[in-house]
């Protein structure tokens, strides 16, 4: 069972939040109160090139995602901010629902893959229950299988039913032990993280602030572009900075000389310095 939708309860505190990459840009990922991941809303529309308030009316009007939509009051370089995210469950959903045509061009052939690999997934799961073939249904010799599916949908409800009350009581023990296991994860993250000279979490937050700051200083500068725009040409310019894929794959002994690009192409652009969050700390 999902929290309620974010505009009936007052703004959650995450048990831990982290920038992740996807689609070219850095989307944040925060863990609710009862365990659950959540990816900011505000971040995939940027990343995807569509717009925010549109794409959150229509969350919080479908009665599918709408459950799943939560506010979360996050850390970031202005200081505590409330953002709208979507459980992680639920975005496939919400993936599935977009108009792949709104989205930006240099994404709009991953976004469609996507959403041709979910819709025939769905398919599948759906004959599997059934009991048909999970190939097209023109293989399907004699329609009086489809008599199946209204059985198969009424066990299936039964069993969610039944599914949703032991997790319930499960969700309870995990609300007990959960202190105990955050903190193991943690502790694994980081050791798993030396091992592959991976950036930090605490690294990729100060990164994914920084470059936020950057392309708001940029949109602010050049009418053409939106925050979101000009924050994702922002990553696009750290990633062949260091020639990677995402910026999650930059070593973490690059990791002050991304601190150092990012600063120099804010004091380039503003004439300003740019301190990191790390730096704020020791200055204070």
């Amino acid at each position: 069972m999902s929290i309620p939708p974010t505009d009936s309860h007052t703004p959650l505190r995450p048990t831990e939040q982290l920038p992740i990459a996807l689609f070219g840009g850095a989307v944040l990922s925060v863990r609710g109160p009862d365990g659950s991941i959540y990816l900011s809303i505000h971040d995939l529309c940027d990343v995807l090139g569509i717009t925010f308030p549109a794409q959150r009316r229509r969350i919080l009007s479908d009665e599918q995602l709408s459950p799943g939509m939560r506010q979360f009051r996050v850390r970031t370089s202005r200081g505590p901010s409330d953002q709208d995210f979507l459980e992680l469950e639920r975005i496939p959903l919400w993936m599935l629902r977009i108009q792949s045509r709104r989205v930006d061009a240099a994404v709009q052939d991953r976004v469609r893959y996507v959403q041709e690999y979910l819709r025939i997934s769905v398919y599948a799961a759906f004959a599997q229950l059934i009991g048909l073939t999970e190939q097209s249904s023109r293989q399907i010799e004699d329609l009086a299988q489809l008599d199946a599916i209204d059985p198969s949908l009424q066990a299936l409800a039964e069993r969610q039913a039944a599914l949703e009350t032991s997790q319930e009581r499960a969700r309870t023990v995990w609300q007990t032990l959960r202190g105990d296991m955050d903190a193991l994860r943690t502790r694994v993250r980081e050791l798993e993280q030396a091992l592959a000279n991976k950036l930090t979490p605490a690294q990729r937050r100060v990164i994914y602030d920084m470059v936020h700051v950057w392309g708001h200083a940029r949109a602010a500068r050049d009418a053409r572009l939106t925050p979101g725009t000009a924050i994702h040409a922002c990553w696009a310019l750290v990633t062949m900075r260091f020639r990677v894929t995402s910026y999650t794959d930059i070593p973490a002994g690059a990791y002050e000389e991304c601190l150092a690009f990012i600063q120099d192409s804010y004091h380039a652009l503003t004439g300003e310095r740019l301190a990191s969050s790390e730096q704020k700390s020791l200055e204070l």
